[in-house]
């Protein structure tokens, strides 16, 4: 993509931005004239159904009140509401035995039978019934706890007496200073009767609370087996007025409570209706910024989103914007500011935060119509066509039908018919076609032939599974045979079409001997770790021992005492350099070794290293010829492995090295390597497999005389492998060479 084509992609991006951004800012501007508009539909707090269906609910738990200060003592509700079913609930045992005495004088024991379980049945109903009115009850307590704070309310007894007051004496039926009242009047029948209210539409207001009071509170408890029976029925108060009033004060203070502004923003729509607009006006713009950059599509493969899912998308952002009308109410009415307030933060950055926040929830609806229609932008500039074929979900499919098409025409066509497995299945194909046609023209006596050529067919398929069967049991069996550790076996008889399983079977057989070969020698170098360990390591502590004993003893002079600690110290360090070296190719075998790579000159470092090991190499009487280039030589190493493994190559030089001879150390760069050649005399006859010596607990010298892990060369080569490197040990005659080859990355 040239320079010119991104700088009018991030010019496009910027108006984008703009654009859905200007559009969330307008909406969050226009909060105030939201608020404003939504006034104008509230109703008062009083005209809400919510608050009429609590209002009813109040007449029952205010006479539940009355009726226990008159009686003097607590009431369940299931007494009160249904006195007949309490009754009926109260009906001793021995009645219950007495009816049971006479039906078993009348009829015997299935009338018995019957009538307990009906008993029962009618005990169950009136358990749930009693749960139920006192689940209702409890519900009805705390719907109207929430009203009868923000009211004044008086019971009148049916000629018009004072019952309870909670009015300040007034009468709140004569009284101007309540905006709101409502008289409930209970008749002899139970039935509510609305008497009085002061509301605007009175008999609209009427009715509906009318209705309220009419419906059975426990209709949904009722079994349909007792419907029709009235002694089971809710009984509501009787003789009884309830009247309620609210003053101004008080329907402000229950409306700041109940928030019932909130259904005025969804009443008025205004918010939805600004947010159609501004939607309409951010795609319009979309669409003509797009004019102006349409390569920008082909560009982004967020913009080539199929068609089914961008209109989704954009249906959802529009639902998604219009009902962010609860946003609007609830910034309006300061909740989310104070919310932030109360998580201390400062009242000018609270107010900033909320519209952000505001501002956020807007830009996702604007930014997804945007996108929406950036991306069905493209069906004006590769055509509608293409626009159906490359960018929706039926294109993807049809794409789908034809490639599988072609796939099936390709492997018809590629059938060889000279083959002669194809030429066999297109003959029993073939055949069979045009013995099923012949059937199916003979209509009734093609039952028959069909019935004939189902036998042979049956017959023909039953020895040719047979013989499947046999050879499949064959391939079985030398698998068996290999599983259970026969490595020899054979399988000598033709397999048909289980022949390629037989030449698998053959290269598992070899990779068996392969793995049983490992295995053996890795049996072998756990023993050589359990014979060679046991010796390298009870030498210097049986030393230790054997001088920690003669220092108890009381007749050891001072300068003996010095040898004694001296040999101690020898032989502890020995000690500490067998288990440190078992610890380190332990670590590498198991691939937990730590590389820190850094930039390393391996010609320096060979250097320095031989440095180190100058008194060693003087005490030896080998002369060490060095043939090292002048220039650097930087590799990405380890610098403490790397020291590591020339130490320890050096040491073994030293070591087992004959005296009076040359090694050569020669280094040098050849076809994208780094060689590092070590050569030298042995000092003993190198009776040993190159291939071993670099194995764990190898070492040039079987008498295990000289001191050593046999670990040197092992962890040189574990220490050489883990940094791309490759150690190789040649041997011819008497001398002894190490070759490490290093890949040079530039």
């Amino acid at each position: 993509m040239d320079t010119k084509l991104k700088s009018r992609h991030r010019v496009s991006l910027v108006f984008a931005v703009t654009v859905v951004l200007s559009a969330a800012v307008i909406m969050v501007g226009l909060y105030p004239f939201f608020k404003n508009e939504s006034a104008r539909y509230e109703e008062q707090v009083y005209e809400d159904g919510d608050f009429l269906r609590k209002l009813v609910s109040g007449n029952y738990v205010l006479a539940m009140e009355q009726a226990q200060r008159e009686q003097g003592e607590v009431i369940s509700p299931f007494r009160y509401f249904f006195p007949l079913a309490e009754e009926q609930k109260s009906v001793s045992e021995n009645q219950a035995e007495e009816v049971t005495e006479e039906i078993l004088g009348y009829d015997g024991e299935f009338f018995v039978q019957v009538y307990e379980e009906g008993q029962d049945d009618r005990n169950e109903y009136l358990k749930n019934l009693r749960q139920s009115i006192m689940q209702k009850y409890e519900s009805w307590g705390r719907e109207f706890g929430s009203l009868r704070h923000y009211m004044d309310y008086q019971i009148l007894s049916g000629n018009g007496e004072v019952l309870s007051d909670h009015a300040q004496g007034k009468s709140i039926s004569q009284s101007s200073e309540y905006v709101f009242k409502a008289a409930l009047y209970y008749d002899s029948l139970g039935r509510m009767e609305v008497e009085q209210t002061n509301v605007e539409n009175a008999a609209g207001f009427a009715s509906r609370l009318q209705a309220y009071g009419e419906s059975d509170p426990m209709d949904s408890s009722y079994w349909e087996q007792y419907l029709y029976e009235p002694e089971l029925k809710f009984t509501p108060p009787r003789n009884m007025t309830f009247v309620y009033g609210m003053t101004a004060q008080q329907a402000a203070a229950l409306k700041e409570i109940q928030g019932t502004d909130w259904n005025s923003y969804h009443v008025s729509g205004i918010v939805p209706k600004v947010f159609i607009g501004l939607m309409c006006a951010v795609g319009i713009l979309a669409l003509l910024f797009s004019c102006f950059d349409v390569k920008w599509a082909e560009d982004s493969r967020i913009l080539k989103a199929p068609f089914e899912a961008v209109f989704a998308a954009g249906c959802g952002a529009a639902a998604f914007g219009a009902n962010l009308t609860g946003l609007v109410a609830m910034t309006n009415r300061g909740e989310l500011e104070n919310a932030l307030l109360r998580a201390n933060f400062l009242p000018a950055v609270a107010e900033i935060m909320a519209k952000l926040w505001n501002l956020l929830w807007w830009a996702i609806p604007f930014g997804v119509v945007y996108w929406a229609v950036l991306c069905m932008r493209d069906v004006f500039h590769i055509g509608l066509k293409a626009y159906l074929i490359d960018r929706t979900f039926f294109g993807y499919f049809w794409k789908w039908v034809k490639w599988l098409s072609r796939k099936v025409y390709d492997l018809l066509s590629r059938i060889d018919l000279q083959d002669q497995s194809d030429r066999t299945i297109f003959r029993i194909i073939g055949i069979n076609f045009i013995i099923l046609a012949i059937l199916c023209s003979l209509w009734f006596l093609g039952i028959g032939a069909l019935l004939i050529y189902s036998v042979v067919l049956y017959i023909f398929m039953r020895k040719y599974y047979r013989d499947l069967n046999q050879k499949y049991r064959a391939l079985l069996k030398a698998a068996n045979q290999i599983a259970e550790g026969n490595l020899e076996v054979t399988i000598e008889e033709d397999l048909g079409v289980f022949e390629p399983f037989k030449k698998a079977i053959q290269k598992i057989q070899s990779g068996f001997k392969v793995a049983v070969g490992e295995e053996v020698k890795s049996q072998k170098l756990k023993t050589d770790l359990i014979s060679n360990m046991s010796h390298d390591l009870k030498t210097p502590l049986t030393a230790i021992i054997t001088y920690v004993s003669l220092l108890r003893e009381e007749h050891v002079t001072p300068e003996q005492r010095k040898a004694y600690i001296d040999i101690l110290e020898q032989k502890s360090m020995r000690l500490k350099s067998l288990i440190e070296d078992l610890f380190e190719i332990s670590k590498a075998n198991s691939n937990n070794v730590t590389l820190n790579l850094e930039e390393v000159d391996i010609v320096s470092l060979l250097k320095e290293v031989s440095y180190e090991l100058s008194d060693k190499i003087e005490e030896s009487a080998i002369d060490f010829r060095w043939n090292l280039p002048d220039e650097k030589i930087v590799l990405p190493l380890d610098s403490q492995k790397t020291y590591r493994i020339f130490d320890n190559l050096l040491t073994n030089i030293i070591k087992y090295g004959m005296p009076d001879t040359r090694a050569y150390i020669d280094m040098k760069k050849e076809d994208g390597y780094v060689t590092i050649a070590m050569k030298n005399i042995s000092a003993s006859e190198l009776t040993f497999n190159p291939q071993e010596i670099t194995e764990r607990f190898a070492r040039g010298d079987q008498s295990r005389n000289t001191e050593g892990s046999g670990l040197g060369m092992a962890i040189a080569k574990s220490f050489v492998e883990l940094q791309n490197g490759r150690l190789q040990v040649e041997v011819e005659a008497d001398l002894f060479r190490v070759i490490i080859r290093w890949p040079i990355t530039l």
